[in-house]
């Protein structure tokens, strides 16, 4: 049985071996080689696949671990600002789905 932190993709594709490679181009402090499309491909499925995960549960899932991921305040914030530009979202409207879906 794979456990959770190492689970193998349909076609093959190892999980830890993605992590692996994301956590080499961060660690190089260089996304040489990607194309501006090849990052929106790859924020894009982290951020449906987060999604998914956290419509499944009962509680809320933490997005990362800051202080083990790297993600400062500013990282944060230009990612969350691309997002909800992306999908037409006012600052204000993350607000009031916020208060909505408080339970």
């Amino acid at each position: 049985m794979s456990s959770p932190n190492s689970v193998a993709s349909p076609d093959g594709a190892d999980a830890t071996a993605l992590r692996a490679a994301c956590a080499l181009i961060v660690a190089a402090r260089s996304a040489e080689g990607l194309g501006d499309g090849d990052i929106q491909v790859l924020f894009g499925a982290a951020v449906r696949l987060y999604a998914q995960r956290a419509a499944e549960r009962d509680e809320p899932l933490a997005a990362f671990v800051a202080e083990e991921a790297g993600i400062t305040a500013t990282d944060a914030m230009l990612a969350t600002t691309a997002i909800l530009k992306a999908v037409n979202v006012a600052t204000f409207e993350l607000g009031m789905w916020q208060a909505w879906t408080r339970g």
